[in-house]
């Protein structure tokens, strides 16, 4: 334990313990203005959410904030564990001896291997979370058979995708020398673009079943909706994600002319023609209010100095005494720096999400304007919230750091000042 004696691990502990404190502080407060409206369902909701939904609806909140204590808690401990034991330089010392410190997958065994056990460790929860929280809501459609294939395809794809990733960043170190940095930001930025560009065609076929939308009404409106914003795309498809889950969503996939607007069958069952019109208006919008490109400079340049300050720390061996590692590298600096970069960085979320909402509104106007039916926007985020036993009365401070999009109340507001 000869980290503690280092003034940087009292830091990180200090901002550790703040975090924490914050996020369980926002859930205190959230589950506290849950109480102040018990028996009083929103004037928004009051038409479509009886009480009873309305009470289901604060028990699900309750129940998963619950859950998270649990969870965060359990995950606290095993960090701190690892911490005190010099856990992480041991793992890596192992991995050298039985894989060899010259051989090319010694690097890249490290993350994945921590990955790996941080992953079986928490499984339960996951389990638990799957086939216990959200069946006693009524949203778990998943099979055990579904949820181990599930599990199974993620990992393969995490391999298949990380490991070649991995190997080309540490290639950089020889190629580029201190410069590595800028080498690996731009794999980083082209194995996004390849994950984007792939994922309707080869990724996602892998969990979901693909259908081309049956509906010629719906399909000709989304059509004629896409025509008049001169909103490129390929097609309109559906995906059974009533296999897995009955909550809802609707989101683009690829890239330019090859982008396929996507609707879960639970939204075309939750949700009238109008509606659904509204709302793919309303994503249509991120588009074109260049949204979507706006979010992936942030992203990009957020990488680039996260990156740049991973430079900076491989060569400050207190980065590595800490976590118990004496040969300081860049595969157990990244792993470091991703364990502690939330930490150091967590008053930027609200900032990130400010943003984001800034976003979500732009795309309501959007939508309004366009299709001309603030009533039907409305009513589709009405009707998600009660569907999704959305928390209906969250805390501002909560939803101002957590939310990153405006909670229904703000956003049917903001929808009527326009019309």
């Amino acid at each position: 334990m000869a980290q503690i004696q280092h003034w940087f691990f009292w830091l990180f502990l200090v901002f550790f313990l703040i975090s924490h404190f914050y996020e369980w502080l926002l859930d205190f407060l959230n589950l506290k203005e849950i109480k102040k409206h018990l028996t009083r369902i929103p004037d928004l909701f009051a038409k479509s959410i009886n009480f009873e939904e309305y009470q289901k609806s604060i028990s699900y909140t309750q129940s998963k904030t619950h859950f998270g204590w649990i969870k965060t808690l359990f995950e606290v401990v095993l960090l701190w564990a690892f911490i005190l034991t010099g856990w992480f330089g041991t793992l890596d010392q192992f991995l050298a001896n039985a894989i060899g410190a010259d051989s090319i997958w010694y690097p890249v065994s490290y993350p994945f291997m921590l990955g790996a056990i941080f992953y079986l460790l928490g499984l339960p929860f996951t389990i638990y979370f799957q086939f216990v929280l959200e069946e006693l809501f009524g949203f778990n459609r998943t099979t055990a058979k579904t949820f181990i294939l599930d599990q199974i395809k993620s990992g393969f794809l995490a391999l298949l995708l990380g490991a070649p990733l991995l190997l080309l960043i540490f290639k950089t170190v020889t190629w580029l020398g201190d410069y590595w940095w800028l080498g690996a930001w731009g794999l980083v930025m082209f194995f996004q673009f390849l994950v984007a560009a792939l994922f309707p065609v080869l990724f996602a076929p892998l969990f979901y079943k693909f259908t081309p939308l049956e509906e010629w009404e719906l399909k000709n409106s989304i059509e004629a909706l896409a025509k008049k914003i001169k909103f490129k795309m390929m097609g309109v498809f559906t995906i059974d994600g009533s296999k897995r889950s009955s909550h809802s969503n609707a989101f683009f996939a690829g890239m330019g002319k090859a982008r396929r607007i996507v609707l879960f069958d639970t939204l075309l069952k939750q949700l009238n023609q109008d509606e659904i019109i509204s709302v793919l208006a309303h994503e249509m919008g991120h588009s074109q209010k260049k949204h979507i490109q706006k979010s992936l400079i942030l992203s990009s340049l957020m990488t680039l100095l996260g990156l740049w300050i991973l430079s900076l720390l491989l060569k400050w061996p207190p980065f590595f005494q800490i976590f118990g590692i004496t040969t300081p590298s860049l595969h157990t600096g990244i792993v470091i720096f991703g364990l502690i970069s939330s930490v150091f960085t967590f008053f930027l979320t609200p900032v990130f999400n400010l943003f984001s909402r800034k976003n979500e509104y732009e795309a309501d106007e959007f939508s309004v304007q366009t299709v001309k039916d603030p009533d039907s926007m409305i009513s589709s985020l009405v009707k998600l919230s009660k569907e999704n036993l959305s928390n209906l009365t969250p805390h501002p401070w909560y939803s101002f750091y957590h939310y990153s999009h405006p909670t229904t109340l703000e956003r049917a507001e903001a929808i009527r000042k326009l019309s």
